[in-house]
């Protein structure tokens, strides 16, 4: 389980389904660069904001630069 609270079968299954950003389509980068930006980093998102409610429908990834824009956006 990670410390969103998102049990590593429901973590695996959505890193699988969404490689590009929810948003805006970016190809997403598992881990932080070396040298460079980390605006296409993967981050995790609640669709409805709510981290009690832990399901696929409500777990997304998301790039970083996204996810520190979002706001109230939908999806």
């Amino acid at each position: 389980m990670n410390s969103w609270g998102i049990p590593a079968w429901l973590e695996d299954e959505v890193k699988v389904r969404d490689k590009n950003c929810v948003y805006c389509g970016v190809r997403m980068l598992e881990q932080m660069p070396q040298h460079g930006s980390r605006k296409n980093v993967a981050t995790w998102e609640h669709i409805v904001n709510d981290a009690s409610i832990i399901t696929r429908e409500n777990i997304a990834r998301c790039c970083n630069s996204c996810n520190a824009s979002k706001g109230v956006k939908d999806l």
